[in-house]
């Protein structure tokens, strides 16, 4: 008769008790990637930190992202990875540049902060 050691089977009844709390497929590569790598995507929040005390209005790509008050930083933003986009901090309610216009190209699954300080 074959004798299992001791030592195997405690690894087998551990591996199968994991398997069991973490589910079937918790160790394939799908499981394990993120939202963000899935589609590709960034975190971008914004922040106003005027030293003239304006409001400034955030214009991503040619829409305006929102409206923040000096000192505020705004909510963070789903946007595409690895493109370029075009960010604009204008002075709210005119067609003045609060600060030059830029072009970032946010990496995946980053999560980055602009800011103006004009």
């Amino acid at each position: 008769m074959f004798r299992i050691p001791r030592t195997v089977l405690s690894v087998v009844a551990v591996l199968a008790a994991l398997s069991a709390l973490l589910g079937c497929n918790a160790l394939s590569p799908t499981s394990l990637s993120s939202d963000c790598e899935q589609n590709n995507t960034a975190s971008v929040a914004f922040e106003n930190r005027s030293t003239s005390s304006k409001t400034y209005t955030v214009i991503w790509d040619g829409s305006n992202l929102e409206t923040l008050a000096p000192g505020v930083k705004g909510e963070k933003h789903t946007v595409a990875a690895g493109v370029q986009h075009v960010l604009v901090f204008r002075v709210s309610n005119t067609s003045q540049n609060a600060c030059s216009p830029s072009m970032p190209t946010p990496a995946q699954c980053s999560s980055t902060s602009y800011w103006c300080d004009n």
